[in-house]
């Protein structure tokens, strides 16, 4: 990433650098625990309805620990930045609670093990509430600049990307008897150095420069009022939420690889066949930016990937040229949607800054985070009872059960898409000029009165 300051970039490229490889770091962190689970959990002896039931409690404890959080990014004001020092702590403990949620004993009871999981699951949670809303927030302080911003957030869907592929390339053939064999501890402290390693160094190079005017104290009734009145920030965090609540692809690749394929590493090559469009994509996304709506794109490529997951179920798994081409090609329509989704916030900010006077990014982020958390448990609580209802089960693999498999791998993961695309071309109204114009009057560059003109035009 040049630097490019002549064309109104205001960043250096090692703050770029830096803010991009973190997220090599949380989406390694994030793969571990959002796409292992399930059958980390099968693993250890617990039934399919049991893991289903233990991955959905934590949850209620969640909606109180991002929303809380979200508040005190909003208000809370450190001295040497609204959203580093979150940063800092969070790149130092999320190892520890990672590393903890991955150290079950094996002889505990079935008791004794559902009460870690959920112990650990909370742990965890917090931890990655606290690496994950602040570092989104951040773009918003970085720069006022929509293209470099845009661009930025661009790369990081890159490095997500070779950070999630690296992450399920490796703990596959780390923890399986195909593979390593160095069980689900060691391999939790390996995957966790590397990730933990690519994190630090986004808390202490990157500056913080824009927050917009000082805004006075709001009560938190004003707060929550203010952020939705932002209809489009809660129709495309709703977008997200419906496309995502249906995502067993992401849950069960593992599962697929091991008790339908018969070999768990072959979940390496799954992952590449996902990972590698996205990473190609992601290269060339900037450049589609300037030339076609983000919200048009955002259709596109969920309709590629339900197209992708239909033909996918009718041409079997028998074939594993056919898998990996198919997987492909999901691959593309699914990183579209993901890169473009953590796009739409930042624009949804300078709407409601825009409208009501207050950026609340702290809150705005943490409801995409708790989003995300929320569809995670959710898909994997989904997963393991449709498993169990298509009759499968980890500790009695029959070819009844592994159909099930595929249909939950493929046509149930389709159907998130199927409702979401008709509301987010309806519901969401923001286009990328009307918000480049906003950022303007936000950034005090013209008044709002210009502003309503120029977006008239």
């Amino acid at each position: 990433m040049a630097d490019k300051r002549k064309n109104g970039w205001v960043t250096k490229p090692l703050e770029r650098i830096a803010y991009v490889v973190y997220f090599i770091g949380q989406l390694i962190f994030n793969v571990i625990v959002s796409s292992y689970t399930l059958v980390y959990l099968l693993n250890a002896g617990i039934s399919e309805v049991t893991a289903g039931a233990i991955l959905l409690a934590p949850k209620i404890f969640d909606a109180v620990d991002d929303t809380f959080f979200g508040i005190l990014v909003d208000k809370v004001r450190f001295k040497k930045g609204r959203f580093l020092p979150w940063i800092k702590l969070a790149s130092i403990l999320m190892p520890f609670a990672t590393i903890f949620f991955f150290s079950m004993p094996a002889s505990a009871s079935v008791t004794v093990k559902c009460t870690w999981v959920i112990v650990g699951y909370v742990l965890w949670d917090i931890c990655y509430t606290m690496c994950y809303a602040p570092i989104y927030a951040l773009s918003t302080s970085m720069t006022n600049n929509m293209d470099e911003r845009n661009s930025i957030l661009s790369y990081t869907r890159i490095s997500g990307g070779v950070g999630g592929m690296l992450a399920s390339i490796l703990i596959p053939i780390m923890y399986g008897s195909n593979g390593m064999n160095l069980g689900w501890s060691k391999t939790a402290i390996i995957i966790s150095a590397v990730g933990a390693l690519m994190m630090l160094p986004a808390g202490f190079v990157i500056k913080e420069r824009f927050h917009g005017e000082k805004e006075e104290e709001v009560s938190f009734r004003q707060l929550f009022g203010s952020l939705f009145e932002n209809k489009n920030l809660m129709v495309i965090i709703l977008v997200r939420f419906i496309f995502m609540l249906t995502m067993s692809a992401e849950v069960l690749s593992s599962v697929f690889a091991q008790y339908v394929l018969g070999n768990e590493t072959l979940g390496s090559l799954l992952t590449m066949a996902i990972s590698m469009p996205v990473i190609i994509l992601s290269i060339f996304l900037p450049a589609l930016l300037r030339k076609f709506e983000k919200v048009h794109m955002h259709a596109f490529f969920m309709g590629l990937y339900v197209l992708g997951s239909v033909v996918q179920y009718f041409v079997g798994y028998g074939n594993l040229t056919a898998v990996m081409i198919l997987s492909a090609i999901r691959g593309i329509g699914y990183g579209g949607f993901s890169t473009l989704s953590f796009m739409f916030v930042p624009d949804c900010i300078e709407y409601g800054q825009f409208t009501t006077g207050r950026r609340n990014e702290g809150i705005s982020f943490a409801l995409q985070t708790f989003v995300n958390k929320l569809n995670a448990a959710i898909i994997s609580s989904v997963s393991a009872f449709f498993l169990a209802l298509m009759g499968f089960s980890a500790a009695n693999v029959t070819p009844q059960g592994q159909q099930g498999v595929w249909i939950t791998y493929t046509i149930l993961s389709a159907l998130g898409g199927v409702a979401a695309i008709p509301l987010l071309l309806k519901g969401y109204t923001l286009r990328d000029k009307n918000v480049a114009v906003m950022m303007k009057a936000n950034n005090g560059e013209i008044s709002k009165e210009e502003a309503l003109k120029l977006m008239e035009e």
